[in-house]
């Protein structure tokens, strides 16, 4: 009951507002560095090496089953009749969509146990063919097309190259398999580099069958290597146990494995009867090394993934105790900072706050650009309009919203629209479109359209003047859930491969959420 006077509350001391979090952030330290320390008298090296090599592996598995799913797809062409090697345009015009952009490839080859064959390459913004009729010999038959169904030039070549002498042209027992070479040279571009393939029997004929393969250089498998060699402990590598050849990714100068003792642990690894997860021990210049090797295909053990390192690496930044912080220096630390944090809020520090001025749009473009595509950076020239034909197609526009959710699915990253492959600046003007307005608006519906709205908030549209030209900055953040391309009644999920966006299969898409989890 009210008795008409007003009772007060004391009010708590304002300090306490800073001491006690301060006393609660001590203690959580003190018992985080207790805990480390008494891990850290235990083997480490072991546990983290074995860590790198699982996410290693993982991302090399994507690459890889994504070279899979392309050969089933011809393979399944082939069985429903929609391959004939009389018609070298119908050929062109199913290859040429698949291994265009697809800087892993160098080549395709399609042959039959008769000596027939139809190769296919790149060159520049052409494209090239060789094929050998069945039964002849000695004669290459070579043209130019600008188009798939437009040839500018032909040649001859004599040679006694035949498809079924090539490591390449395997036939397997199971049709469902994918056989992949050991490194060998390839015979039209004269550089190493391994094959994969798959066979099948033509016309239910035991005597008569085809195999499809596509060429993948060392180089290429090198820029795989290297993707994540900034932030990487340890040296990466494929190896061949059948042979003494190994990939090993460009090594930065600056990196710490530089001299990893690779050919020793692989060594050891071989004479081991090359055991599957091991760790394979090697002493070198007084520093204990470990490697651990594990098959990349489950059903062809040709291609292991290996990871080497010092143990003194490993354990780099963990072997640091809590004994090596004296206990003064900890608590004078912890005053310090709670007197700091005491003076902001008095003074409305903690309550207003700042924020970091970003860098420079313009400048952060022009420095994206200089780092040229990666894992996390892509260039698209148009938004809607096909620079080959001049028309506008959706086609234009699902490549570059495969890339946004291939960022949102992955780590993140950022989208620049109206630059090219190369790093030129080539701007909108393309597109046509008859305001900025109208340009952002656009870039928008298509993504509310075809990816959700419910992911807009991961993903932000800047138009920006750059050298007299428009380019779209878009950045993505990583989404935390699953998103699809929607194209009508299907879905499609596509995540980031080094410089490139991957389909994946409902099972890859289920084992990589798993994963990430």
């Amino acid at each position: 009951m009210n008795n008409g006077q007003t009772r007060r509350q004391t009010p708590r001391p304002r300090l306490s507002a800073i001491l006690l979090p301060l006393a609660g952030f001590l203690l959580i330290l003190t018992a985080l560095n207790g805990y480390q320390y008494f891990k850290l008298r235990s083997n480490l090296a072991e546990p983290v090496i074995n860590e790198i090599s699982d996410a290693e592996l993982r991302d090399m598995q994507i690459f890889f089953d994504s070279v899979s799913d392309k050969l089933k797809i011809v393979r399944d062409w082939a069985r429903n009749g929609v391959l004939s090697n009389d018609d070298i345009i119908g050929l062109n015009k199913k290859f040429i969509p698949m291994i265009e952009h697809q800087a892993p490839f160098s080549g395709m080859l399609l042959a039959d146990n008769k000596g027939w064959e139809y190769y296919l390459r790149q060159d520049g913004q052409a494209w090239v063919t060789r094929t050998r009729e069945a039964g002849q010999k000695g004669i290459l038959y070579y043209q130019l097309w600008q188009e798939p169904d437009k040839a500018i030039k032909k040649w001859q070549k004599k040679s006694d190259y035949t498809p079924v002498t090539r490591p390449w042209f395997h036939r397997l027992e199971d049709e469902n398999s994918i056989y992949w070479t050991p490194v060998y040279t390839f015979f039209e571009k004269n550089i190493k580099g391994i094959s994969a393939s798959v066979s099948w029997d033509i016309d239910d004929a035991k005597d008569h069958f085809a195999v499809f393969a596509l060429d993948i250089p060392i180089q290429e498998l090198r820029k795989l290597l290297t993707i994540n060699n900034r932030t990487r402990r340890g040296v990466l590598f494929l190896v061949n146990p059948y042979s003494d050849y190994f990939i090993l990714g460009d090594e930065d100068g600056d990196h710490t494995t530089s001299t990893a003792p690779i050919s020793e642990l692989i060594k050891s690894w071989k004479e081991a009867a090359q055991p599957a997860r091991e760790i394979i021990r090697l002493q070198n210049n007084k520093q204990q090394w470990l490697a651990t090797f594990k098959p990349l295909l489950q059903y062809n053990s040709v291609i292991w993934v290996g990871v080497a390192a010092s143990k003194k690496e490993l354990v780099a930044g963990l072997n640091k105790t809590l004994f090596d912080i004296d206990l003064v220096d900890l608590l004078v630390a912890c005053t310090g900072a709670g007197a700091m944090l005491l003076l902001l809020w008095l003074n409305g520090g903690l309550r207003t706050g700042r924020r970091l001025e970003d860098e420079d749009p313009v400048l952060r473009v022009h420095r994206l650009i200089n780092q040229g595509e990666g894992n996390n950076l892509e260039f698209k020239s148009t938004v809607r309009m096909n620079l080959k034909n001049g028309k506008a197609g959706k086609e234009i526009e699902f490549a570059w919203l495969k890339a946004v959710i291939a960022f949102l699915n992955s780590d993140g990253g950022t989208l620049l629209i109206g630059v090219a492959d190369d790093g030129r600046i080539l701007g909108l003007a393309a597109d046509n479109f008859e305001n900025d307005d109208r340009c952002l608006l656009h870039l928008k519906n298509l993504f509310n359209q075809h990816v959700g709205a419910e992911f807009s908030d991961f993903v932000d549209f800047t138009l920006l003047e750059l050298d007299d030209q428009q380019v779209i900055v878009v950045d993505c953040r990583q989404a935390g859930k699953p998103v699809f391309l929607r194209v009508g009644k299907n879905e499609e999920f596509f995540i980031r491969s080094g410089p490139s966006n991957s389909k994946l299969t409902p099972s890859q898409m289920i084992r990589y959420i798993q994963q990430k989890k």
